[in-house]
């Protein structure tokens, strides 16, 4: 991110401001604070050599060429600006309103079809079909790849640019655009494994060390039902009987059993996200009808478990579950 930026490694002042509030909490616990300084000057010490090694390497990498990116300020558009110019790529960022920008510096620059190698488009998924189109449009027959979290409602723009001569790539990274370390992150890709063995953006993924995943695009949707939809489903019903109940929220966290802390935990986290992006997720999607059938039945079969004057029923629900997870 800093080489991405034209920042030094090296930040003195910074530096400075981290040791003395090291100083300053270590007396505050009464601990030995040259002792604790001492350690945190040799940690700053190896972040500093590690991060030189690693400009010296971006430095030195051969230049790939040029790619676009549609969008490109997003979290995953900036996430995907690092990793190609890490690639040795030079991306440039073409905004919605059709003004391109170099990537890092964000100087005004144009869109040479001719020295694009390929196009990544990273827009709200509501215009990402838009995006293609314009994509295609703007370097006919070039690869553009799209990022969206679900990707059903892409059929016809997909169709639409492939008549005219270009691929389209469709890809998944399983995380959140804050995410900066790659390693054993999963990513899907949507085809088969031999597709992408040259493929720019699954080796620059796999250099990164993350954990490339092919799908079929038919079965995409379905899969991010329950990964998605599901899981935020859950979460969104779970602190919305919290928020309708009349209990104080610190009170439960301090009387929480550590289940319940684990899911108050995931719960806030899905309450702190962009609520556009997690109602995109919920509707644009052809499985949604089933997947909230799915709820009511498995609600339903809960309900009736528990009605039952034996824990029979209730037992074979529980069992259906260990077995589950264990892989039956």
């Amino acid at each position: 991110m800093k080489f991405a930026d034209g920042l030094e490694v090296r930040h003195p002042d910074i530096e400075k401001k981290i040791l003395e509030r090291i100083e300053e909490k270590s007396k505050e616990l009464n601990l030995p604070a040259d002792a604790i300084k001492e350690v945190y000057e040799k940690l700053i010490e190896m972040a500093v050599d590690e991060q030189q090694k690693f400009t010296s390497k971006l430095t030195d990498r051969p230049k790939a060429g040029k790619c676009a990116i549609y969008g490109g300020t997003g979290g995953i558009g900036r996430l995907m600006c690092e990793l190609l110019l890490a690639y040795g790529y030079d991306p440039v960022i073409v905004r919605s309103s059709g003004k391109v920008y170099s990537y890092p510096k964000m100087e005004t620059a144009e869109l040479n079809a001719e020295e694009i190698k390929f196009a990544f488009v990273s827009v709200p998924m509501r215009i990402t079909g838009q995006m293609i189109e314009k994509a295609a449009s703007d370097l006919p027959g070039k690869k553009i790849y799209e990022v969206c979290s679900m990707k059903d409602h892409l059929k016809q723009s997909i169709s639409n640019v492939e008549k005219r001569g270009s691929e389209v790539i469709s890809l998944h990274p399983m995380f959140g655009p804050n995410i900066r370390a790659l390693e054993n992150r999963p990513v899907i890709f949507c085809g088969l494994p031999d597709q992408f063995k040259e493929d720019p953006i699954w080796m620059a993924f796999k250099e990164e060390g993350a954990n490339l995943l092919t799908i079929s695009f038919e079965s995409h949707d379905k899969m991010m039902s329950y990964i998605l939809q599901l899981t935020h489903a859950v979460n969104l019903i779970y602190f919305t009987v919290l928020s309708n109940s009349s209990i104080d929220s610190k009170k439960m966290e301090l009387a929480a059993s550590p289940i319940c802390a684990r899911q108050m935990t995931n719960a806030k986290a899905v309450a702190q996200q962009d609520p556009e992006l997690y109602f995109e997720i919920q509707k644009l999607s052809d499985h949604l009808g089933s997947l909230y059938g799915e709820i009511g039945t498995a609600q339903a079969e809960l309900v009736e478990a528990l009605a039952s004057d034996s824990s029979m029923k209730f037992k074979e629900l529980m069992k259906k579950g260990k077995k589950y997870f264990e892989g039956g």
